[in-house]
């Protein structure tokens, strides 16, 4: 290998680790509140959304293993992404309990938390997508 040849990692692989490592903690998260809130203790869980989530912090690991920076930015993208219309799909009556004051103490703490995880995985992957991914090393 040349001098000339060699690189280093740049910002996108480190904003795709984060992301994947946010989508595994929303989606040990998700799985340790079992998906149910606010007062009404509504259920929104689904499989598939831990899955996912999980899922796509494992396969990043693994891509990124293999160096292949720019799919492991696209998986923790569009993991996430599917992730979270899957959970609003599973959570619409939650959320329209609480905007017909139907459950009146509001969102839940638990709520906040998971789509906080949820929603800045999927951004950070999205963000990991355009940034570079290697630069090249001066000699």
């Amino acid at each position: 290998m040349s001098e000339t040849s060699k690189t280093k990692k740049g910002f996108g692989v480190y904003a795709t680790v984060v992301a994947a490592v946010l989508s595994l903690a929303a989606g040990i998260y998700f799985q340790m509140i079992g998906g149910t809130f606010g007062a009404t203790k509504r259920v929104c869980y689904d499989t598939s959304i831990v899955v996912l989530l999980i899922g796509a912090a494992v396969v990043a690991a693994v891509l990124i293993a293999l160096k292949r920076y720019g799919l492991a930015s696209a998986v923790v993208t569009a993991m996430p992404g599917a992730a979270i219309l899957s959970f609003v799909h599973k959570c619409y009556w939650y959320v329209s309990d609480v905007f017909v004051a139907i459950d009146e103490k509001g969102f839940d703490q638990k709520f906040i938390a998971f789509v906080a995880l949820a929603v800045a995985a999927f951004v950070i992957g999205e963000i990991a997508i355009y940034a570079r991914k290697t630069r090249p090393v001066k000699a």
